[in-house]
């Protein structure tokens, strides 16, 4: 019997040998992979992808997704579309002025996948495309802006980057992310949000577009109050840092004041952990450690680096603020 979350192919292109290359492409890949094995996905992960490693990849990949109830495809790298349909590009990917031959013998139809989904609507079936980024360098006469609209079978939940026709954003080095997949990251490994919410919080400069219908609501992290608890104390206690309560505070949509709160009062409970005798000093305490840390107050704000951070509130009686 398989425990895992579901099953995941990860495709990232970026070294295009004659087409722009997408060097943010490299890194979107490496992190969605990392993300989705915390996660608890079985994961397919493949860079620099030539047109016969594509189709092997996906053949491997959709051999597999039989044994799963989730299956999910994250593709980052060149997409096109040519007469409503939309392509992978592979790394080796050569024009050819005539289009059927273009199309037959250059790139890979994300029909492939999209055909298997649709034959599957008993499944929960996830395709994320950041796939349509700056244009390729080619066949301007043949290739339509961005990707087309892609309707989701039964079962099935298409995210795209932005929305049809439209191009989207990344960095221009290998140390960034794109910027969709960047917002995707943030929020993908947050407990108990549905994957309509995790697209939708992805919104900024360029706006993702999504089109739906799964039968039941998806979480990618579902986790009791016990559970997120124990992962705050465990994630805090491996990592004590500003940037990791910044971090947490993020993933769990709460203020940094209640993860500090939720830590050491999970470490109160530990083996020669701290007794606090009263409310206030529990309180006094833990404003010392996030001082300590590096956050400051300045002009009304809470801040770490000089950038705002959500803080939140410290909870006190007036002999509290006379003492401290």
């Amino acid at each position: 019997m398989i425990n895992k979350k579901g099953v995941a192919l990860v495709i990232a292109n970026s070294a295009y040998i004659t087409q722009p290359k997408l060097k943010s492409c490299k890194k979107d890949g490496e992190d969605m992979r990392g993300a989705l094995e915390r996660l608890n996905f079985d994961v397919f992960f493949a860079e620099n992808q030539n047109r016969a490693e594509l189709f092997n990849i996906i053949s491997e990949f959709l051999k597999n997704a039989d044994l799963y109830s989730t299956v999910l495809l994250y593709y980052t790298g060149h997409g096109v579309q040519i007469d409503g349909e939309n392509y992978f590009v592979p790394i080796d990917c050569t024009y050819n002025p005539i289009k059927a031959i273009f199309v037959a013998t250059q790139l890979v139809g994300m029909r492939v996948v999209q055909d298997y989904m649709d034959a599957h609507p008993e499944k929960n079936n996830i395709m994320i495309l950041d796939a349509c980024r700056s244009e390729p360098g080619f066949a301007r006469d043949i290739v339509g802006t961005g990707l087309a609209e892609m309707k989701a079978g039964s079962g099935t939940f298409v995210a795209f980057a932005t929305a049809p026709n439209k191009t989207a954003g990344c960095a221009a080095d290998e140390n960034g992310n794109g910027f969709y997949t960047e917002c995707l990251l943030r929020h993908i490994e947050q407990p108990n949000i549905k994957i309509k919410d995790v697209i939708a919080l992805t919104k900024g400069a360029q706006i993702p577009w999504e089109n739906t219908s799964l039968k039941n609501d998806f979480y990618f992290n579902i986790m009791t109050r016990d559970q997120i608890d124990d992962w705050i104390y465990k994630t805090v206690r491996n990592a004590y840092s500003a940037e990791t309560l910044i971090d947490l505070s993020i993933k769990i949509n709460c203020s940094i004041s209640d993860v500090m709160r939720i830590y050491n009062r999970q470490k109160s409970e530990k083996p020669g952990g701290i007794y606090f005798n009263s409310d206030d000093e529990f309180e006094k305490f833990i404003l010392r450690q996030v001082l300590n840390l590096g956050f400051t107050f300045d002009d009304y704000r809470w801040k770490y680096k000089g950038n705002p951070v959500v803080m939140g509130e410290f909870y006190h009686t007036s002999s509290f603020a006379s003492k401290s």
